[in-house]
């Protein structure tokens, strides 16, 4: 017997051991927070989505992560909130998807540090700023990642030198962060900066104010103008102004405007756009400079736009003013 309780005890320590809760889970208790379903989405070390369905502005969220995992939560009104999940951390959020409270350990606890640091400023040169003094400090931390991509790379004109800059004394593992590579081969090269008025647009669906898709496509022997703004792009918001009077010169039956907005923020958005009528559309998906039809397009600044019939065949891109509308008259009076 004293040979075998030696051997018991140590098969209890192991069972014990084996029990340990190795999940990451996110405890959530926030203010103003509705019953609507929260996205989830996963980034790194693979893309993929969730749902989480919050009550009274509560919810609990774990899963068993087998290496460190990017996600984002992302609310009805995309506003968004990174996490950086290992095996057995647990992580508490509290606030508001506007200003959130995040506690916890690792790249949570440091990057929770640093919102209650950007909370309080409110021009984007000091936010860029304390960001990048945050990536300069936290080279080991997958948060550097993700607010390289927020702030350097998902922006209007990326500027590459201060990306590299960046990125050079970043771990290897975090360069090698799925967040980071997907992103940086997207980046345009000057070459690509080089658009033409050939070729087609690709298929894509897009919804209302309301959230319901949207039927957008022309009839035979019409045009769409997709035309990109966003309500923090002065320029843009002019030259959309334009397209509203111009498109009254048209029938309805053989030209419209799509407006595709570049907006992060609903309400901003919201404010920003005009009345929706047949020929005057207005969308967001609140992906910014991720739109896919941006992506797809090669829109590298704002503003732009593309005129295409209804087989989404491109006729002509960055046109405003006189030129655009010698254009349309052009092939609308084409018999």
């Amino acid at each position: 017997m004293k040979t075998i309780a030696p051997l018991v005890a140590l098969i209890m320590l192991s069972l014990s051991a084996c029990k340990k809760d190795n999940r990451f889970v996110l405890h959530a208790e926030m203010t103003g927070l509705s019953d609507k379903p929260i996205l989830v989405i996963y980034d790194d070390p693979v893309s993929r989505l969730d749902t989480i369905f919050p009550k009274e502005g509560k919810f609990e969220y774990a899963f068993l992560p087998d290496t460190i995992t990017i996600f984002r939560l992302v609310s009805t009104e995309g506003e968004v909130i990174p996490f950086f999940a290992d095996r057995g951390q647990e992580v508490k959020l509290a606030g508001t998807f506007g200003q959130p409270d995040i506690q916890g350990s690792g790249d949570n606890g440091t990057y929770g540090t640093l919102l209650k640091e950007l909370q309080p400023l409110k021009d984007s040169t000091s936010i860029v700023q304390t960001v990048e003094k945050f990536i300069q400090t936290h080279p080991t931390s997958f948060a550097s990642a993700y607010l390289i991509n927020r702030y350097f790379i998902q922006v209007p004109r990326p500027d590459m030198e201060k990306i590299d800059q960046l990125i050079a004394p970043l771990a290897g593992n975090i360069k090698d962060s799925r967040l980071l590579s997907i992103v940086l081969k997207a980046l345009p090269s000057q070459s690509d900066l080089k658009r033409t008025s050939e070729g087609y647009v690709n298929y894509f669906s897009c919804k209302d104010r309301k959230g319901k898709y949207i039927s957008w496509s022309g009839e035979k022997d019409s045009y769409t103008l997709l035309n990109f703004w966003a309500s923090w792009n002065p320029e843009s918001i002019t030259r959309r102004d334009s397209l509203a009077t111009l498109v009254k010169k048209f029938p309805e039956k053989q030209f419209k405007v799509l407006n595709i907005s570049l907006d992060y923020e609903k309400d901003k958005w919201l404010n920003a756009c005009k009345e929706d009528t047949k020929q005057w559309i207005e969308t967001c998906d609140f992906k910014g400079w991720d739109n896919v039809v941006v992506k797809q397009n090669q829109i590298h600044t704002l503003p732009d736009n593309i005129l295409i019939g209804n087989n989404r065949k491109i006729f002509a891109t960055g046109l405003y003013g006189q030129p655009l509308y010698d254009k349309i008259k052009e092939l609308t009076t084409k018999k």
